[in-house]
């Protein structure tokens, strides 16, 4: 199958969901503060998860129980260096995660949408 020519979104779709705050592309703009303070926090805790285990994924056995050690030591200095010697960019982990995340809640809002329109 050529992919070049399967599309799940559009560019200016992709480019919205890049682009918008995604209370913004969830038509949640009127939710109070405290609501937006909520969503922020589960979304960054959510992101943090995948980002977690996309570095588990990555290390072997052993490399996990020095970066548990390092954990455990809440070195943040030492934690960098070994990712980094493990050729782990966790600033791009976490862009690819929050981006990934975006889509999906994406995806999944626009599936509830049109389950709605069908009723009406």
């Amino acid at each position: 199958m050529d992919s070049s020519n399967f599309k799940l979104m559009s560019e200016d779709e992709i480019k919205d969901v890049l682009d918008k705050d995604l209370l913004d592309l969830l038509d949640a703009q009127g939710i109070s503060e405290e609501q937006k303070t909520e969503f922020y926090q589960k979304m960054t805790q959510a992101i943090q998860n995948r980002v977690i285990i996309r570095i588990d994924n990555r290390l072997n056995d052993s490399e996990r129980e020095q970066w548990l050690e390092l954990i455990d030591k809440n070195d943040h200095k030492e934690m960098e260096d070994f990712l980094k010697s493990k050729n782990i960019e966790v600033a791009k982990l976490i862009v690819e995660e929050a981006i990934i995340y975006k889509m999906q809640l994406m995806s999944l809002y626009k599936q509830v949408e049109s389950k709605k329109s069908v009723k009406s």
